[in-house]
């Protein structure tokens, strides 16, 4: 299996994770109220669920690993709070970005449940947020790769969409875009290397990219809007490293595509 979980965790729909979530959000705001804002969000966590046992509520675990596997490739998260089958990501923070909901919506995808909240314990009142997950399992493993834009200028870059292939046919597509780095970066030895960004002969910095061999490396990303807009900044970062080659994998919904860049 590629995706499991430390514990069992049913798909609720949403009128049976609001029935759970009552008593969940009575003891947030009873949790935020003996603590204060200021504390970090192992201590909700922990307070929370001790409220939550002592109000009766079955199965209420905290720190839940939800491990991902492909080859030799093992990733693993924790989920902060799962009460009754009701998944919870607690914060502290100023208020919620869209990496949140990114963050639970990949949660969500691998567990392959419907329903997940965010509940932030740094603002005036606890802010819970009710995510729902986007899309189905089945929806997530009809993915399409396109490869007209992509060049095999080696066996490693054979190898590049070989595995991607298979890492989209086990996983699906949908999930953050670093696990299909960190998954290909493992699975081909390709580590992630800090590259100098010259200008003008001038060293500015460096930036870390995954090497597949010699002067060729790859880049992994989501973009969903804009794409083609991309292109040229990738080509602009290609230019000020010390590479000759970089393989484009774009993550759109179900739409995935492998392009070459080249000096």
């Amino acid at each position: 299996m590629p995706i499991h979980c430390a514990m069992p965790i049913a798909n609720l729909t949403r009128d049976e994770f609001i029935e759970r979530d009552e008593l969940v959000m009575k003891c947030a705001y009873a949790t935020q109220n003996n603590l204060g804002r200021l504390c970090d969000e192992h201590v909700y966590e922990n307070e929370l669920a001790s409220r939550l046992r002592a109000a009766g509520m079955k199965n209420v675990m905290t720190q839940v690993p939800l491990r991902v596997t492909h080859g030799s490739f093992t990733k693993e998260y924790r989920l902060d709070l799962v009460a009754s089958d009701a998944v919870y990501e607690l914060k502290t923070v100023e208020h919620f970005i869209p990496a949140h909901d990114a963050q639970v919506f990949n949660y969500a995808m691998c567990l392959g449940i419907r329903c997940i909240k965010l509940l932030n314990f740094s603002d005036h009142k606890v802010n819970g947020k009710l995510r729902m997950a986007p899309v189905t399992k089945a929806q997530r493993h009809a993915c399409k790769i396109t490869t007209n834009g992509w060049q095999p200028l080696s066996a490693k870059c054979r190898l590049l969409r070989d595995h991607l292939t298979c890492l989209v046919d086990d996983l699906g597509g949908f999930l953050e875009a670093s696990l299909y780095r960190e998954a290909l970066s493992c699975l081909l030895t390709a580590p992630e290397t800090r590259l100098a960004v010259t200008s003008n002969d001038i060293e500015l910095g460096t930036h870390t990219l995954p090497m597949l061999a010699g002067h060729t490396a790859f880049h992994v990303s989501s973009y969903t809007t804009y794409i083609e807009q991309q292109r040229p900044h990738l080509q602009r970062l290609l230019a000020s490293l010390p590479l000759k080659c970089l393989h484009w994998i774009n993550f759109n919904h179900q739409d995935i595509t492998l392009t070459t860049l080249l000096q």
